[in-house]
Parts: C-alpha cells; sequence; structure tokens
C-alpha cells in the first residue's frame, strides 16, 4: 500500500509541475506578445506621425525642413527603430496611389497584392489616420511582426512538449510496472518449477515401484500407465515454468502434430466431463514446419483448450469447444471456440492483463503467460476474434510461416 501510494503522490506531483510549467509559460508569452504588441504599435504610430511632422511644415522646401526633415527623421527615428513591423501607407485606398512600404518585400504596382495585404493588416491592427497636410490624409497600415507571430505559436509549442514530457512519464511508469511484473512471473514460474522438482521425483520412483507390483495384474497395470502419464505431465510442467524468464530454444516442427497432440490429451481427460465435446478440424499439412518451443506451444494450446473448458462449466454443464486451425494470407491461424460465458467487449485486452480472472480460484496469469509466449517468444499474435456474453468466444493465434 504504501508503494503505491507513494507512485500516486510521484504521479500526482509530477502532473501538478506540468501544468504549472504550462500555465506559467503562457501567462508569460502572452504578456510579452501584449508588450511586443504595444511597442509595434507605437512605431507605426511614430511612422506616421513622421509624416504629419514633415506635412504639416510651414515651408517644406526651406533648409532643415521639408525634404531634409523627412530623410532625418525617417533615416534616424523610423527606419532604424523599426526593423520587424511590415507596415504600408497609402494615400488614395480606391487607386491605391501613394503608397510606401517598410519591411515588407512586395510588388508596388501590382495592386491585387497589395490590397490583399492591407485587408490582412486591417483583420490585426485598426489602421493609423495621419493628416499630413490640412484636409489631406495618409492611412497606416501595419501587421505583426515574425517574432510576435512565434510567441502565439509558442503556446501550442509548449503544450506539445508538456503532452509529450507527460507521454514520456507514463510510457515510463508503464515499463516500470511491466518489469516488475516480468519479475514477479519469472520468480514466481522458477520457484513453482523447483517446488515441483521435489514430489514429482518422487512420484516417478513411487510408480516405478507400483510397476513392478502390477505386472501380473492387467486392470491395475493399465492404472498405474494412466498415473505414469499424469507424473510425465507434471514434469513437463514444471520443465515449462523453468523456461520462464529465459530465451526458450525454437526448434523445427509440424504444427499440426504439436496441435494434434494437445487436443488429444483434454480430450481424455474430459470423458468424465459428460456434455462437453471437443471438435478438432486441423487443416494444416502435416509437413508444414514451424521454429516452436514444444513445451511451451503446448502449454499455450492447453491453456486456451481449459480457458474454454472452464468458460462453459461455469456457464452449463453441456457445450462444445472447436479448435480450428489452417494457412491464410501467409500465415497460419489458431482458433480456439467454445460455448461458454462470453466476454464483454470492454475487456477484449484486459483479459490478457496480469492478475485479471473471472474465476473464483486462479492467479489471472494463463493468458498473460499465453500471450507472452505467442508474441515474445514465436513472434506471432493473439487476441479475442469475437465474443458475445452468454454465447461463446472465440481466441485467435496468428503465426508467420
Amino acid at each position: 500500500m504504501f508503494g503505491f501510494e507513494t507512485r500516486l503522490l510521484t504521479r500526482l506531483l509530477i502532473y501538478g509541475v506540468a501544468l504549472l510549467i504550462v500555465a506559467g509559460s503562457l501567462m508569460y508569452s502572452n504578456y510579452l506578445a501584449s508588450k511586443l504588441m504595444e511597442g509595434e504599435r507605437r512605431s507605426a504610430e511614430l511612422y506616421g506621425k513622421a509624416i504629419d511632422v514633415v506635412g504639416t511644415t510651414t515651408d517644406p522646401d526651406a533648409p532643415g525642413t521639408g525634404s531634409e526633415l523627412l530623410q532625418f527623421v525617417m533615416s534616424n527615428l523610423v527606419i532604424d527603430n523599426n526593423t520587424l513591423v511590415p507596415i504600408i501607407m497609402v494615400g488614395d485606398l480606391e487607386n491605391l496611389s501613394d503608397v510606401e512600404i517598410a519591411n515588407l518585400d512586395i510588388d508596388l504596382n501590382n495592386k491585387e497584392q497589395v490590397r490583399s495585404y492591407l485587408e490582412s493588416f486591417a483583420k490585426v491592427h485598426e489602421p493609423i489616420e495621419v493628416e499630413y497636410t490640412p484636409g489631406s490624409f495618409k492611412y497606416v497600415y501595419y501587421g505583426e511582426s515574425f517574432v510576435v507571430q512565434q510567441l502565439r505559436w509558442f503556446p501550442i509549442f509548449q503544450l506539445l512538449l508538456v503532452l509529450v514530457f507527460i507521454g514520456i512519464v507514463f510510457a515510463s511508469y508503464a515499463i516500470a510496472k511491466r518489469n516488475e511484473q516480468n519479475k514477479v512471473w519469472v520468480g514466481l514460474a522458477r520457484e513453482t518449477a523447483h517446488q515441483l522438482g521435489t514430489p514429482v521425483s518422487s512420484l516417478m520412483a513411487w510408480i516405478e515401484l507400483l510397476k513392478l507390483k502390477a505386472e501380473d495384474k492387467p486392470e491395475e497395470s493399465q492404472l498405474v500407465d494412466e498415473m505414469a502419464r499424469d507424473v510425465h505431465r507434471l514434469e513437463i510442467i514444471a520443465e515449462r515454468f523453468s523456461k520462464i524468464g529465459s530465451q526458450p530454444e525454437l526448434i523445427e516442427v509440424s504444427l499440426k502434430k504439436v496441435l494434434d497432440r494437445s487436443a488429444d490429451y483434454l480430450k481424455k481427460r474430459m470423458t468424465v466431463r459428460g456434455g462437453i465435446t471437443l471438435d478438432v478440424n486441423n487443416q494444416i499439412a502435416l509437413d508444414s514446419k514451424l521454429q516452436v518451443n514444444p513445451q511451451l506451444f503446448d502449454w499455450v494450446i492447453e491453456n486456451l483448450l481449459k480457458n474454454a473448458l472452464d468458460a462453459i462449466q461455469s456457464k452449463s454443464k453441456e457445450g462444445k469447444i472447436i479448435l480450428d486451425a489452417g494457412e491464410k494470407g501467409g500465415q497460419y491461424f489458431i482458433d480456439v471456440t467454445d460455448t461458454g460465458k462470453g466476454i464483454a467487449k470492454g475487456q477484449f485486452k484486459k483479459v490478457f492483463e496480469p492478475g485479471f480472472t473471472t474465476k473464483k480460484r486462479g492467479w489471472g496469469l494463463g493468458l498473460s503467460l499465453t500471450k507472452r509466449i505467442v508474441e515474445e517468444y514465436h513472434q506471432g499474435k493473439i487476441f479475442v476474434k469475437q465474443s458475445e456474453v452468454g454465447k461463446g468466444t472465440t481466441f485467435r493465434i496468428l503465426l508467420p510461416k
């Protein structure tokens, strides 16, 4: 519980820090944008006022005034202090005559282009009206500088950055959780293999003794043989558990034989189940070879068949299990279908999570280990092909040829 609470508090702290970064960054970038926009408006106003000063000079041709003053003001006060804001000043809006530009690379003879810029600037800022001679006006249109445009997009970039940060945090926790689960699986599996080893060895010795005593008793000898097969099965199970956590050896085998062997084993043990039947439709060719680990892949098929059996038993005493196998689209497919209680659509992926189980007994590791064996060890895929609550489920395995 302490570990869980610690992880929860850590997550909340990380999310809180991320939100503070976003909020602070947005506020600061908006503050900077507003300040820059104020400065840009003053720059545009200065441009217009410079024209106004020159236009209202008593004698524009007098030395020190007029054209010289205009040149001085424009060069030293306006242009040098405005290297960012695009400006268009126009006298005749209808004919677009008497046009001057600053920080904008356009063709003044292209009236459509000039008008397009004027319309776009007017949407951003209200034009500044300048009276450069009594009764004569010019209009200063100005847009946003590249810096302001960057600041407008910067919050979106920051938000994406924070989302990436949160995604990395989620991924890190998921990887850590998965690694922790893997350690639990490996430790549990190897401990199980170790614990099974001693009693299995002892049972094998007792069976050999029973075989000697039952040599002249055919009925008892047959029972002892069945016991020997089950004990051998326990030995195989212990070997399977011992392989968890290490890369298993893959050998070329007949996939048809592997499937038939697993189905036959369960069929013999289902004779006491009464109304539950197992139908096998194995269309895989006998000579079709595949690189698998037989012990682990047997486990996969048996686990799916036993899950199907449990699903039917939890619903009724009668039902059917169908094992279909064949080749399709360059892959082998294996379908295990039952007429059991079914799975809700929202649980199609959850059934493969460690600890998920609908049974009263069990650890909920069967399908999780099955998925790991199929996808990590055999480069295949396993999923719930279809299911309906109250009617049954089909699990599908796909294996590359």
